[in-house]
This record gives structure tokens, C-alpha cells and sequence, in this order.
């Protein structure tokens, strides 16, 4: 059984892509943020647009108290954990981990913190010489290779617990733990202009890359100026595309450029490092500006905000795929990230 946690409310749009892409079938809901259903072989490869964390071999723990909880969830590690060479790290969460807005699980997420505390204790008094390859699952080492245990605490009675070793996909990336963004490490920014800042800031983090000084980005569509704030703070210069008004301290900064102008229709006049594009405009002319942007060789890498308002996210996935075979981007990532709403976020370039 493979289980996947999403953001709370997309659980039908998940197990509709991972049933489309062959990765397994039966998918259903248990709780809400969770999607299981028995796995193919190839879903080892797959790493689903719409799922946030990937609980590979999962099973139900019961438990009708928290002691019993932890009774059950010790008779399901222990034979795994004590015959297991590599170090071990375990991550104890509830669904909606990866859910900004949702309060859903508020309650459970005290309980699940309890959980991962008194089960530590419990390896220390039975389990001393497995807990010795214990590491914190925030620092271990990502370079060298680990046991994961996953707990994923849905309801009082009821974890979710998945073990698994470590791998990369053929894109490089690590699973399962699929995201490098851990929900609240990018930090506050008081002069951010608006929410969307920390978006940009995600993708980038999730894709690995960042602006360089001196690269040359256009924001289409910038005001407040949340992107190109982004972009700024790394030392970039940007060309801020928009008729609204940049907040005026994004305005005033030396290496921003205003360009009074529609931000659909923009073409720059020498090629740019990076395009943005954060527009609420309709998901298909959003695509046909990237598709113009990149028949144009107009930038070498972009981030662009597709936004559903209603549509089916899978006819809007097929155009993304036919994008990406036309124009080749082997290099494409496209997520529907933690900071995410009625979108998905690409990030790739040529």
C-alpha cells in the first residue's frame, strides 16, 4: 500500500493523477490531506504533481489511547528498526503539515509531537541499541543514505506509519521525502509586498536554483511586487512589468525598472535569464504566454503560476505535457506547492 499526503481538499484530484499516470490503482480518501491505494513497481519512480510527501509501504496503527498507540506502533517498527544497518530518523505529522490555510488537524498535531516524544523514550527504555543510529529527522545528513519512518497521525486512535529507504529518482530528487521546502522554513520577510513573495521563494527552493547577482529577470503582471522583491533581495535586476503600483520600497530600489505596461503582452527586447509570471489570468492563455516566451528563446529559465479558477486540473495538465514535449523541457517540474491555492506552479527552463 502506497499512501500520499496532499493538501487538504485535492485528495480527488490526486488519486485521479495517480490512477492516470499507472502508479497503482484503488485510490481512496481515508482522512482528509491522505490518499492511499495499492501500488505498482513504476510508482517508485513517479513523483505525483498534487502530492506534498510520499508514505511508501504504509499501514494503519491502531490504538484507542495514545500508550496503546505507541505499544501498537513499536510492534510495528521493531523488527524492521532493530534489523536495520543504516541510520534511522523518524517524522511524526498530521496531513495537513502541508496545508497553509487548513486548521483541520490542529488538535491532532499537539498529540502527533507527544506521539514522536514518548515513542523516543519508549526505544530508550526497550530499544537502546537501535536508538543509537536514531538521528533528527531535520539534520540527517541528505547525502548519505537513511531509514525513514513516517507516522502520520489522522485521527486519536488512528496512525498511518510508512518505512522506507532512502533513493533518488532518474530526476535526481530524494523520496520519499519528495519536498525540499520544510513548511515554515522560509523566513518572514516584514517588507515582503504580499503573500506571493513566498511562493517564488518556494519554487525555487523546492527546484533548487535561485537567481544569481546580476541575472536579468521580468516580473509580468508585478504589482505589489512580491516576486520581484523576491528576485531583488537576491541581487538580480529586474524589469517590473505592470500598469498597478509597486509598493515603493520594490519601486525605489536601484535595480528595479517599472515597465508601464501590459504584462500579457510583453516581450523583451534581448533575451532574460529569468521569466515570472504570478498573472490571475485564464489557465490557457497563461500557457500560450509561456509557449510565445519560449518559441521566442525569450528567457533561459522561468517560474509561472497557472491558475484553475474552476477548470479541471487534468485538461490543463495534458497542455502542460504537450508544452513540454514540443519545446523539450526535460528539466520541468511542476507542483502544486505549499504555498499553492487554485494553481500549480512550473519551474524550468531551456
Amino acid at each position: 500500500m502506497n499512501g500520499y499526503l496532499c493538501a487538504n481538499g485535492w485528495e480527488e484530484t490526486l488519486s485521479r493523477e495517480l490512477s492516470a499516470a499507472g502508479v497503482g490503482e484503488h485510490f481512496h480518501s481515508p482522512a482528509a490531506g491522505l490518499v492511499v491505494g495499492e501500488s505498482h513497481t513504476s510508482g517508485l519512480r513517479y513523483e505525483p504533481i498534487f502530492a506534498r510527501q510520499w508514505l511508501p509501504s504504509c499501514i494503519a496503527v491502531k490504538g484507542t489511547s495514545l500508550t496503546e498507540l505507541i505499544q501498537a506502533l513499536g510492534a510495528a517498527l521493531d523488527p524492521v528498526l532493530d534489523s536495520n544497518p543504516l541510520p534511522w530518523t523518524m517524522h511524526c505529522c498530521t496531513p495537513d503539515f502541508y496545508s497553509e490555510d487548513s486548521t483541520h488537524y490542529e488538535f491532532l498535531s499537539g498529540r502527533a509531537a507527544l506521539l514522536h516524544e514518548k515513542f523516543i523514550q519508549r526505544m530508550a527504555k526497550y530499544r537502546k541499541r537501535t536508538l543509537e543510529k536514531y538521528q533528527n529527522w531535520e539534520t540527517i545528513d541528505e547525502k548519505r543514505p537513511c531509514f525513514i519512518v513516517q507516522a502520520v497521525l489522522t485521527d486519536t486512535d488512528c496512525l498511518w506509519v510508512s518505512t522506507s529507504r532512502r533513493f533518488k529518482t532518474e530526476t535526481g530528487r530524494f523520496v520519499p521525502f519528495m519536498r525540499s521546502l520544510i513548511p515554515g522554513s522560509i523566513p518572514h520577510d516584514s517588507q515582503a509586498p504580499c503573500r506571493s513573495y513566498y511562493k517564488l521563494e518556494e519554487a525555487w527552493q523546492q527546484a533548487g536554483i535561485f537567481p544569481r547577482k546580476g541575472d536579468v529577470c521580468i516580473d509580468l503582471g508585478a504589482a505589489p511586487g512580491g516576486w520581484t522583491w523576491a528576485a531583488l533581495k537576491r541581487g538580480a535586476r529586474v524589469v517590473a512589468v505592470d500598469f498597478a503600483e509597486l509598493k515603493p520600497h520594490v519601486e525605489n530600489h536601484p535595480h528595479c525598472e517599472h515597465s508601464i505596461d501590459n504584462g500579457y503582452a510583453f516581450m523583451p527586447a534581448r533575451p532574460a535569464d529569468w521569466m515570472f509570471c504570478d498573472m490571475i489570468v485564464r489557465p490557457m492563455a497563461t500557457l500560450g504566454l509561456l509557449e510565445r516566451w519560449l518559441e521566442h528563446k525569450a528567457c533561459r529559465k522561468f517560474v509561472v503560476n497557472v491558475k484553475f479558477r474552476g477548470k479541471e486540473p487534468e485538461t490543463i495538465l495534458t497542455a502542460i505535457e504537450e508544452l513540454r514535449h514540443k519545446h523539450q523541457l526535460t528539466k520541468l517540474i511542476i507542483k502544486h506547492l505549499y504555498y499553492d491555492r487554485n494553481e500549480i506552479t512550473l519551474i524550468g527552463g531551456l
